[in-house]
């Protein structure tokens, strides 16, 4: 240790450098992951808070929901205890800022309806409950809003935190708000259904009954992962991440095979002098760590930091799990790397170093 430590001080310009680039690496993989978790976060949020098992769209959407339609009569069997009716649909707020929204239609009295952070619930015609993303766009608690291409006002009633589905924040509404809200944003009101749903929400185990024509039941991860571009842009950033792991972790361990073969001579007297091979490789090991430990927790706090300024222009979150896997991967590879280093060191011969 006094060894390593000792060497870091006297060369601290050829360990900055080295620093250096595992600081700019490490921020580099810390925020584009947290840009990936937070982008594939802002497609589930609101389907992640049902806390449901699975889904019941209609046979012929494809996995969809945006093209699922089911009528009182292809639903009225299943729905129960652990069943909520659930429409969705898409809108253009018109506020100090427009924002396009997704328009989640729920029985006031089911599962579905989320935990707000201030307010109260849905408890009348035309109220609806909006995501606090929307605050940014003007929408405010006690206020109203409106949809493109409509003349209908809405209170807004409550505030839920971060409810999003498929990256934009979702409005709660009654299923009869929803139906009349759908109907008048898509120009089509003489056609409205006052039984139309876009799904069934299943809370519990799976029933024959979700499966029967015009019915397709769906787990929830399954239908999370059939949601359009979700999956793509999961594996995309997955890729790239670990691809960008492999490389920074290969760099650094050049690095130090390099400064290791620098120092080669210095090694040979220290062996001449009677100093174990041992010795100086477990010096090697703990200068490995100390920089990859420093510049992953310099990476790190700068990932946040950028993230806090950058949170509402970005979807921005943090999985601790994730950085704690990267940054043990990224060790892991590190170690792998002075090992190297190591085994040249105790090869090294005295004689031929010092000449």
């Amino acid at each position: 240790m006094f060894l390593a430590l000792n060497e870091i001080l006297k060369e601290k310009s050829r360990f900055l450098l080295i620093t250096i680039v595992i600081v700019l690496v490490s921020y580099l993989v810390f925020f584009l992951t947290a840009l990936a978790y937070g982008l594939a976060s802002s497609y589930t949020r609101a389907v992640e808070a049902w806390q449901a098992e699975g889904i019941v769209l209609s046979d012929t959407a494809n996995k969809n929901i945006a093209r699922s339609l089911l009528y009182q009569s292809d639903y009225e069997a299943i729905v129960g205890d652990n069943a909520a009716l659930l429409g969705v649909g898409a809108a253009t707020v018109d506020a100090d800022e427009s924002d396009d929204v997704s328009l989640f239609g729920i029985e006031t009295d089911s599962f579905l309806m989320p935990e707000l952070t201030s307010g109260r619930a849905i408890a009348a015609e035309n109220e609806v409950v909006v995501s606090s993303e929307l605050m940014a766009a003007g929408v405010e608690e006690g206020g109203t809003l409106k949809f493109s291409g409509t003349e209908t006002t809405y209170a807004v009633v409550g505030i839920v935190e971060n409810a999003t589905f498929q990256t934009a924040p979702v409005v709660y509404m009654q299923l009869d708000t929803w139906r009349t809200a759908v109907s008048e944003v898509s120009g089509m009101s003489g056609m409205r259904d006052d039984t139309t749903v876009s799904a069934v929400v299943i809370r519990g185990e799976k029933r024959d009954a979700y499966n029967t024509e015009p019915l397709a039941y769906l787990s929830i991860n399954d239908f999370i992962f059939a949601l359009p571009g979700y999956q793509a842009q999961v594996l995309t950033f997955s890729v790239m991440i670990g691809f960008l792991i492999g490389i920074a972790a290969f760099v650094l361990a050049i690095f130090i095979y390099i400064l290791t073969m620098q120092k080669k001579s210095i090694f040979g007297v220290l062996k001449a002098e009677g100093v174990p091979s041992s010795y100086i490789a477990r010096s090697v090991m703990v200068q490995v760590v100390l920089l990859s430990v420093f510049g992953l927790l310099v990476g790190g706090a700068l990932a946040v930091l950028t993230g806090a300024l950058l949170s509402t222009k970005v979807p921005f979150a943090i999985n601790p799990l994730f950085y704690g896997g990267i940054a043990g991967l990224f060790l892991l590879c590190a170690a792998i790397g002075g090992i190297a280093s190591v085994r040249s060191v105790t090869k090294i011969d005295p004689v031929e170093a010092i000449e």
